[in-house]
């Protein structure tokens, strides 16, 4: 029946670090998303210019974004 009473300032510190990570998970996930629809979009454009250097820049980029993704799952 021991229940911890934190200060006022602690818990408005706890609540607003909580906030401000929401946020920033939001945000990062919002550009990846942005991201790997700019790059789907770029690798497409290259493949119909069969722009090899293109295609090779975007295909890299979006590798790089979907393995921090499913690096950021396994976590």
């Amino acid at each position: 029946m021991n229940k911890q009473v934190y200060p006022v300032n602690q818990l408005r510190v706890f609540i607003n670090t909580i906030n401000d990570l929401s946020a920033e998970l939001l945000l990062q996930e919002a550009m990846d998303e942005y991201n790997h629809k700019l790059y789907s979009e770029k690798v497409e454009e290259a493949l119909l210019e069969k722009d090899e250097e293109k295609f090779m820049k975007y295909t890299n980029l979006l590798k790089e974004l979907t393995d921090e993704d499913t690096n950021d799952e396994a976590q």
